[in-house]
């Protein structure tokens, strides 16, 4: 996949020159960079410091997303605690699984609001600008009283800059990756002044195929384009409303490693989000109503597909060449009040609307030769789909903390959501022919240009659910905060699940309008502390999953199977993050965590589950002062031991090694207040064959570079 390099180079040479402009001999200031545990967050829908929040949660900062030369997004968030990124077997489509959950239950988040998928096999990636990003907010365990449904592992929110602390400020970047020989670059214009606040952003990357210790991987070469706008005005001192605007565009592949180059690969010429919204935020409004804020968006969503299967064997040839095109829109809105209650209480209300509509079209193209001597059997047809349906969720929620005596504080919540699902339409047609060649003679059968009920059925119905959770949290001791938590998590079934076909891996899997939402109960108990040079962060968790929509085998012969609640799931385990600053310039660090998840599927029950029992990274960081400048070094290993994942469809299990990687990092500030840096990588520097999955290996060694300014 070859791009034009013109932009590339001007942007390169537009860095390069930024930053050499920049290198005065005057002396340069030690960055002071925030730290996650001085950042505010929003994570339980009010401003706090992490030290306040009564659930476990990680933050990437914004300067971690600057002086990052990660590919993706999802990237950003593989060596947090409890966090694994996975891959559809290309370097530019990973998503985020929390606590060994799958995709699907983890809950994509931007500023709030939920990034939908109605028809998907591995749930949502993350379609935004890194440009806009301000902060990450990773919530692990469930989160779906505050959130919603999705949030059974966890919960991922994005929030974007809204401005700047001057009139003008901007932010460039370029930035090159050496396993997928591509560049990166980026543009952010912000500012505040006269009670207007505005942000513009924009960023492109264009990576090829990607290098592994086994050579070129193909169909993995991937490109993205977004950008961004937010204006907001304040009215008074205490109200402010704005707007915001936001466009991604990508052009991904997905290969094999199981399959020859040309015989299997998916294309997406086309993923795409556009989404504008407006929001007014009054604060201190009077002594009880501390804050209103409402919320609107609109977005449009739309994925086109091309998936290409080759089968060759001794006896049998099927070809199978699929596209689609899916356009999902979203409305929505939200209205959350809060509430000073007396001296001790804090209450948080609101009340949640989105509404997605589904248009799917899917053409399905099938050819196939058999040989089954003294005959052989030939058909060669199309098969055309159309889905149209919508999925309304509507939901009210609370949620209180409550000062009690002794340094405690009690938190607890409720949540009720009303789905309505509905498909409208869904038809199919199918024309073409099937020749049977015998001694006797062929014939030739067509087929009937009509449609054969095969996209599904259409209908309405509707789930409802009620989700509580609980906590206590006492902080007796500067510094230290002890918690103890119990929350449920639910997921409400696609219209995927509910109602359409959808044929894969040669087979079918129907929907079922009868399935029940999928719940969860995790409890936890966790610890953090910060003084100084010492930081510790643990959490122990259990975790009980229900009514996981999984697939029922109807038809051994056809392949064909339904949606069904059948599967259970319990997963405990252990997350911690451990630092320890030396001479306020060397820093030993680990974040590890140790896991085990079970699952009771179809009348058994196994621990081969996929689930990796440790991962981990750890090493040394180190910062100097040189030349007037600061430099920063990471020395790290990332590990992981083997995974092993039972069929019981083929009584087999599939094993995944275990693996180690070394790498090096190093980044150098220099400028007036460190507002220039040059920030590189040296990853995998033993070439370590390693993979999350069967369908990929991961990067061989590889160097990356990175430029950023500031003015």
């Amino acid at each position: 996949m070859k791009y034009s390099s013109r932009l590339h180079l001007t942007a390169a040479a537009a860095a390069v020159f930024a930053a050499l402009a920049a290198s005065s001999p005057a002396a340069v200031a030690s960055e002071e960079t925030a730290s996650a545990e001085t950042v505010k967050v929003t994570a339980a829908r009010v401003e706090q410091e992490i030290q306040e929040v009564p659930m476990s949660l990680s933050v990437v900062t914004e300067d971690d997303v600057k002086h990052a030369s990660a590919k993706t997004i999802s990237d950003l968030l593989q060596d947090i605690p409890g966090v694994q990124v996975t891959n559809a077997g290309s370097q530019g489509l990973k998503r985020i699984s929390i606590r060994g959950e799958d995709t699907f239950r983890t809950l994509i988040m931007i500023d709030g609001q939920k990034l939908s998928e109605q028809k998907s096999m591995d749930g949502s990636p993350i379609l935004i600008d890194p440009a806009a990003i301000e902060r990450i907010e990773v919530i692990k365990g469930p989160a779906s009283v505050l959130y919603g449904s999705d949030a059974i592992g966890g919960a991922i929110n994005i929030i974007t800059k809204k401005g700047g602390k001057k009139a003008f400020e901007a932010d460039a970047s370029v930035a090159w990756n050496g396993a997928g020989h591509g560049w990166s670059e980026s543009l952010m214009l912000s500012g505040s002044a006269n009670r207007f606040h505005y942000r513009l952003s924009g960023n492109y990357q264009s990576q090829e195929d990607l290098d592994t210790p086994e050579g070129r991987l193909p169909h993995t070469a991937f490109r993205t384009k977004s950008a961004g706008a937010a204006l907001s005005y304040d009215i008074t001192d205490n109200v402010t409303a704005g707007i915001q605007a936001d466009l991604f565009d990508s052009h991904l592949r997905s290969g094999s490693i199981t399959y020859d180059a040309d015989d299997f690969y998916v294309d997406i010429p086309q993923w795409k989000r556009e989404k504008v919204g407006v929001f007014v935020d009054a604060k201190n409004i009077n002594d009880t109503l501390t804050r209103v804020r409402w919320d609107a968006y609109w977005q449009k969503t739309q994925k086109q597909m091309v998936n290409h299967v080759n089968s060759d064997a001794d006896s049998s040839q099927v070809l199978q060449h699929s596209q689609a095109d899916n356009r999902l829109t979203t409305l929505g809105t939200s209205l959350q009040m809060d509430w000073q209650l007396g001296d001790h209480h804090y209450l948080v209300t609101g009340y949640e609307f989105s509404q997605d509509k589904l248009k799917a079209d899917t053409s399905l193209q099938m050819k196939s030769h058999i040989v089954m001597p003294p005959m052989s059997m030939d058909m060669d047809y199309i098969t055309d789909r159309y889905n149209e349906g919508k999925q309304s969720n509507h939901a009210v929620f609370a949620s209180m903390e409550s000062q009690l005596p002794n340094d405690f504080t009690a938190s607890y919540g409720v949540r009720y959501t009303y789905v309505d699902s509905e498909m409208s339409k869904a038809s199919a047609s199918q024309n073409g022919r099937q020749t049977m060649s015998t001694p006797r003679g062929t014939v030739t059968t067509p087929f009937n240009n009509k449609d054969d009920g095969s996209a599904g059925k259409t209908g309405s119905n509707h789930n409802d659910h009620f989700v509580f959770n609980a906590g206590l949290t006492w902080t007796g001791i500067e510094d230290l905060a002890l918690r103890a938590t119990w929350s449920q998590g639910f997921r409400a079934p696609l219209l995927q699940e509910k109602y359409l076909q959808n044929n894969m891996g040669g087979g079918s899997v129907q929907g079922n309008p009868d399935l029940k939402p999928e719940t969860s109960d995790n409890f936890e108990l966790g610890a953090r502390f910060n003084r100084g040079p010492i930081h510790v962060d643990v959490t122990s968790f259990y975790s009980m999953a229900d009514d996981y929509i999984t697939q029922d085998l109807t038809d051994a012969n056809t392949k064909s199977s339904r949606y069904i609640n059948a599967d259970k799931a319990k997963t405990f385990g252990i997350e911690a993050s451990l630092a320890y600053t030396l001479m306020d310039r060397y820093t030993p660090y680990v974040t590890v965590t140790t896991m085990r998840r079970k699952l009771e599927k179809q009348g058994y029950s196994t621990y081969e589950s996929g689930t990796p029992a440790l991962f981990a990274r750890y090493g040394l960081k180190t910062n100097h002062e040189l030349f007037g400048g600061v430099l920063t070094t990471d020395t790290y290993a990332r590990s992981q031991t083997a995974t092993r994942t039972y069929s019981y469809s083929t009584d087999e299990t599939t094993r995944i090694a275990g693996f180690t990687t070394f790498n090096f990092g190093a980044g150098y500030r220099f400028g007036k207040d460190g507002n220039y840096a040059v920030d590189a990588e040296f990853l995998n520097i033993f070439n370590q064959t390693y993979q999350y999955n069967t369908s990929s290996y991961e990067a061989g060694r590889s160097f990356n570079v990175k430029l950023t300014a500031h003015y």
